[in-house]
């Protein structure tokens, strides 16, 4: 992969500000629908849905964003559903998160386009639990989010085609030879190490403390604990402070605007617009400030919950405490899975070492018969 100089710039950011645009018709469409219709919560699911697919629409999988953004509105729709009825019994929606984190932790290795729908889904659970209902709220609520992301992509597909938009033609192979070529290849990369332990240990206490103590906003605290979960040491633990700082003054810049977005027309245009900004610099923002990049996101979901007529004007705090709560379990385990490696990679060495000098004995006795028999 190449170094992007500054000279790439210009182009790489006329290519994010197009891709961007070519997302927003489907936001537009859906809140114009649900303005019509008098349904903006509803909208507001859907939309969640498409955003969601935004923030992908320039990975690929296989070398095609068509499959990968398919794969991920299936994931995202099915962890959903299983989310919304989850969220009725507490225990098995946080061993639920749990098993989400180790997978997560323990396919860290692979290719980052699956690696991140992989990530949607853990998020889309965490975040479907808080809004559990019965076995046809859970469906209903999945459906909609399913519905989002498939206009995502047909928008995508008929206005970002003839721009590099990466299709494959996946009639080729049916999705059993898809995911059986994806298991031999990254067969090698999947490993069940410390890091896999200790990330599910963290997910299952921080949720426990948020629930136990009643905070709002809980699922903050299992979204930034994955978020900040990297397969690098130094980007993993450099992720935990940019992750507090940009929720907090997200969160406090998303009230300050909300007190002047009262109507249901304002607050579509203002998810609209943050989202916008959101998903266009997340293609390469992302990797270079994840400060400014949270606090983009932040802004958006705020408004994206807003506009589900939750009120956000009080949940601030909370809402910092959950993030603050995941990033300290984040680092805490980060840390600890390090150590653990550390210490059995010397563990390992210097039992090699002691090995080290009685075969140089037995190998001078070999030598020292070999030349008597001579």
């Amino acid at each position: 992969m190449k170094r992007l100089t500054v000279a790439h710039f210009p182009s790489t950011l006329k290519h994010d500000a197009w891709l961007g645009l070519c997302c927003l018709p489907a936001l537009m469409l859906i809140f114009f629908v649900g303005y019509y219709l008098e349904r903006m919560q509803t909208a507001s699911i859907v939309a969640s849905g498409a955003i969601t697919l935004a923030y992908g629409a320039n990975k690929t999988w296989e070398s095609s964003s068509l499959l990968l953004l398919l794969a991920t509105a299936m994931g995202v729709t099915v962890s959903t559903w299983l989310g919304s009825l989850a969220g009725n019994v507490m225990p098995l929606y946080i061993f639920g998160s749990m098993l989400y984190a180790g997978l997560y932790a323990m396919l860290a290795s692979i290719q980052s386009g699956l690696w991140w729908a992989l990530l949607q889904c853990a998020i889309a659970w965490l975040v479907a639990g808080y809004f559990a209902g019965s076995p046809l709220h859970a469906a209903e609520r999945a459906a909609l989010v399913g519905i989002g992301g498939l206009l995502q992509i047909v928008c995508l597909v008929l206005l970002f085609s003839k721009i590099r938009f990466q299709l494959q033609d996946v009639t080729r192979h049916n999705w059993a030879d898809i995911f059986q070529h994806a298991r031999q290849r990254y067969r090698q990369k999947i490993h069940i190490g410390w890091s896999v332990f200790f990330a599910m240990a963290a997910m299952g206490i921080a949720l426990w403390m948020v629930e136990r103590h009643a905070v709002g906003n809980g699922y903050w605290a299992g979204m930034t604990l994955l978020l900040c979960l990297r397969n690098d040491f130094r980007q993993s633990v450099r992720r935990v402070p940019a992750r507090i700082l940009g929720t907090l003054l997200g969160s406090l810049t998303a009230t300050l605007l909300l007190t002047f977005l009262h109507t249901p027309l304002m607050l579509a245009t203002g998810l609209t617009v943050a989202g916008y900004v959101a998903f266009t610099a997340s293609y390469t923002l992302s990797t270079r400030s994840y400060f400014i990049f949270t606090f983009l996101v932040t802004v958006t979901v705020i408004f994206l919950m807003s506009s589900l007529g939750l009120p956000q004007h009080n949940v601030a705090i909370n809402r910092v405490i959950s993030t603050t709560t995941g990033g300290l379990f984040a680092l805490g385990a980060i840390l600890l899975a390090r150590m653990m490696t550390d210490f059995h990679v010397m563990k390992k060495l210097r039992q090699r070492a002691a090995h080290l000098p009685d075969a140089a004995r037995s190998f001078r006795r070999r030598d020292t018969g070999n030349r008597e028999e001579r």
